[in-house]
Formats: C-alpha cells, sequence, structure tokens
C-alpha cells in the first residue's frame, strides 16, 4: 500500500512510482542506442534497431488497448519492467562479447541478430507500458489535476534519455569501451522498481488502506465511473477528435524521433563530439523539456482547476506552444552557419515541445475515460508508424551524409510535418467526453 504522510498525498505517490517507471523503460533504450551508435559506427544499423523496436512497439499496441482496460494495470507493469530487467542483462553479451564469436562464415552477423531481438523483446514491452499506464493515471487523477499528473510522469521521457547518455558516459569514461556493467546496473533498477512497484500500489483509490478519507473522497466524487463495455470501433474510426490526437502525435512524434533519436549521431559526424561529451551535450533537449513539462502542467491545471479556459482550449494552447513555436525556431535555425548555435536552436525548440504533455496527449485520456487503453493504442500506432517512417527516411535519404545542408533539409520538413499535424486539432481537437464513451443501454454498465 502507499504511505499515509502530510507530505505526499496516495496519488501523488503513485504518479512518481510512475514517473520514475517510465525514466526506467526509456533510460533503457537510450542506454542501448548510445552502445549501438559507439560498438558498431554504423548509422544504418543503429536506424535498423530502432525500426525493429518501433515495429515490434507498433504490434503490440492494439492487443494491449484492448485487454489493459480489462487487466489489472499493477501486475501488468510489474512485468514489464521485469522483463526490461531480463533484456538489460541480455543487451551487452549479444552485441559486446558475442563480436569475438567466429566459428561460422556468418559469425559476424550473430551479435546483429542477437541484439536485433533484444530491440524487438524491449519494443514489445515498452509498447504495451503506455495503456497499461494510462489506465492506471486515469484511475487516480482528478481531472483538474490530470495534466500537471500526467505531464509530470511523462518527464521520465526526456529523463530516461539524459540517464542512459550519462549512465554511457560516466562507465566509457571508467571502462572506455568496456561500458557492458552499466546494463547491470540498469537491471537491478528495473527489477527494484518492479518488485517494489507491485507491493505497494494499488489498481483503485478504494482498494488502497494508505489513501487517506478526504483524499479517497476527493477521487471517487471527481472521477467518472468506468464500465466494461464493447469497442465502439465504427464511432472511434469516425471520430474527429480522436483523428485529430492521431494526427498530432504523428507529426510530435516525427520531431522527436529526429532531435533526440539522431541528435547523438549529428553531434558524432557533423559536430566531430566524442562519446563522453556526445553523452553531455545529448542531455541538454532533455533537460530543457523537463523544465517546461514540468512548467506547463502546472500551468494547465491551474488554468483548469481555476476555470479559466474551457479545457480543450487549453489543450489547444499547449498544443500550440509545442508544435507552432518550434517549427518556427527550426526554420529560422536553417540559416545560421555556426553548429553550435544550430545545435542550441534545436535544443530550445526540443525543450518547448514538452508543451504538448499538456496539449493533444492529455486529451486521449479525457475524451473517452472507458477507452483510454484503446485510444492511447490507437495513436501510439500513429507514433510508431512516424518513427519507422522517419528512421526509413534517415537510411533511404540522408544514409551516412554528414553534411549541414542535409540538417537544414531535415528542419524545413519537420517545420512543415508539425504545422500540417497541427492545424486538424486545432480545427477540431476536444476533450469532453464524447457520447460513445457511454453505452445506450445502462443494463451493461457494469462497474469495473
Amino acid at each position: 500500500m502507499t504511505y499515509q504522510t502530510f507530505l505526499i498525498t496516495a496519488r501523488g505517490q503513485v504518479m512518481v512510482a510512475l514517473m520514475v517507471g517510465v525514466y526506467l523503460v526509456t533510460a533503457t533504450r537510450s542506454h542501448s542506442n548510445q552502445m549501438v551508435i559507439n560498438t558498431t559506427g554504423n548509422r544504418n544499423t543503429y536506424s535498423a534497431m530502432n525500426v525493429v523496436y518501433q515495429l515490434a512497439y507498433l504490434v503490440v499496441q492494439l492487443p494491449t488497448g484492448l485487454f489493459a482496460d480489462r487487466l489489472n494495470p499493477v501486475t501488468s507493469l510489474a512485468v514489464i519492467m521485469a522483463g526490461l530487467a531480463a533484456t538489460a542483462v541480455v543487451s551487452p553479451f549479444a552485441l559486446i562479447h558475442l563480436s569475438t564469436w567466429s566459428w561460422t562464415p556468418w559469425s559476424s552477423a550473430i551479435p546483429v541478430l542477437v541484439t536485433g531481438a533484444v530491440y524487438a523483446v524491449n519494443g514489445a514491452l515498452a509498447g504495451s507500458w503506455w495503456p497499461f499506464m494510462n489506465v492506471m493515471l486515469s484511475n487516480w487523477a482528478p481531472p483538474d489535476e490530470l495534466a500537471y499528473m500526467y505531464s509530470t510522469i511523462s518527464t521520465g521521457v526526456p529523463g530516461g534519455i539524459v540517464a542512459g547518455n550519462l549512465f554511457t558516459g560516466f562507465f566509457y569514461a571508467l571502462h572506455g569501451s568496456d561500458f557492458g556493467y552499466s546494463f547491470f546496473v540498469m537491471s537491478g533498477f528495473c527489477l527494484a522498481w518492479s518488485v517494489v512497484w507491485f507491493f505497494t500500489c494499488h489498481h483503485h483509490p478504494a482498494d488502497d488502506p494508505g489513501c487517506r478519507p478526504s483524499e479517497l473522497e476527493r477521487l471517487v466524487t471527481s472521477l467518472q465511473p468506468k464500465a466494461q463495455l464493447p469497442v465502439p470501433w465504427s464511432k472511434i474510426v469516425t471520430s474527429l477528435p480522436v483523428w485529430s490526437v492521431m494526427l498530432a502525435n504523428f507529426g510530435s512524434t516525427v520531431f522527436y524521433t529526429v532531435l533526440i533519436m539522431y541528435m547523438p549521431v549529428y553531434l558524432k559526424y557533423t559536430m566531430q563530439v566524442d562519446i563522453v561529451e556526445n553523452g553531455l551535450m545529448s542531455t541538454l533537449p532533455s533537460l530543457g523539456q523537463i523544465a517546461v513539462m514540468f512548467t506547463a502542467g502546472k500551468c494547465a491545471s491551474i488554468a483548469q482547476a481555476k476555470d479559466w479556459f474551457d479545457a480543450s482550449d487549453i489543450r489547444k494552447v499547449f498544443s500550440c506552444i509545442g508544435m507552432a513555436i518550434p517549427a518556427i525556431l527550426i526554420s529560422v535555425a536553417t540559416v545560421i552557419p555556426n553548429t553550435y548555435i544550430f545545435y542550441s536552436f534545436l535544443v530550445i525548440s526540443y525543450s518547448i515541445s514538452g508543451s504538448v504533455f499538456s496539449g493533444f496527449r492529455v486529451s486521449q485520456m479525457e475524451m473517452a475515460p472507458n477507452f483510454v487503453a484503446v485510444i492511447t493504442a490507437i495513436c501510439d500506432i500513429f507514433g510508431s508508424l512516424a518513427m519507422n517512417l522517419t528512421h526509413i527516411a534517415f537510411i533511404l535519404t540522408f544514409g551516412q551524409s554528414s553534411d549541414q545542408v542535409a540538417w537544414n533539409e531535415i528542419c524545413w520538413y519537420l517545420s512543415g510535418i508539425l504545422i500540417l499535424c497541427l492545424v486538424p486539432f486545432v480545427s477540431f481537437g476536444s476533450s469532453k467526453i464524447q457520447s460513445w464513451n457511454a453505452s445506450k443501454t445502462s443494463a451493461i454498465n457494469e462497474p469495473i
């Protein structure tokens, strides 16, 4: 159970636990990416591994979305994290130690194939994480605190990137190319989280003995009771608010993929930065985004609690801040000849993009509380497609190019994608509970 304390509420403890979980989910990936870049020295291998990751991420979305609303998210999240702990142990063995094998003509392919399998498992686990996490959050977050809690938890995305990069740089500085030990440390963190989470957190506030009566009363009165209902697929796939979130997620994910997944590549090959400095400089966009996410989440929740604006308008404002402003900044960056100033503009633009975690990303949990997992899964499918298409575009279009001119072209493409994907959400986005969230007959509205 959570612990009764005047310092932090029960829902606050759940929020912190989920935030740490997101840190670990993201850190395991960024840590592996740094290892692939340094060990193989091949950007196509790096891109291919991330395509495998995202394909696995995509495949599990609908199955997870269909069952996450019906399964216990506490147990499910614990199992997911334990799986990441297991793959973290295998990762250094796969890519570093298998490279010494030479007993068959195709032995050189073994490390890449095994690493690809590890990436696939990690992608499937990470893809399952978000629907279960959003279901858990929707059970604990009052409507006027949802933006703050979600954005705070989601700081684990940039924060995990920071942790993964710093881990790599720190162990590389200590042990040179043999930084495989860092994966065992990461595995230990994941396993510890899994055990603590499983034994301390509960599916619903009413099941948690550590939830104070006053807090429980507020949660019960503010949260809409959920029901197990058939998924209204025809309504969902024809819903303009759902489509607007999916498109916004597509554009935002393309932007995220380029500026975070390929920032270490830009630093290494275009700016000629070594791995230690690369790990440190790669953290700057994430650190900036963490600050913006905390600030935007707090401001959005205050605006909603004080009823200054309608929830839908709040989501649109913060989506515009997180997509339109970065689009302008990266366009301006293309006329700057200095690579360090260019990189600074990318850092600032990515930092500001953290506002979307108080924008359209919250709407996907507000419009249909009974189908949080399904909508999360559908939106993540678009996000996975965005990542895969971005990685494939890099392989086919830019390849091994390290020319600054190529990066200027990338920024123009990104700017256009951000604006095109933002417009539908500004036009049709909504946080109002949709009519198809409830059953037409109350007979089948059985509370979970």
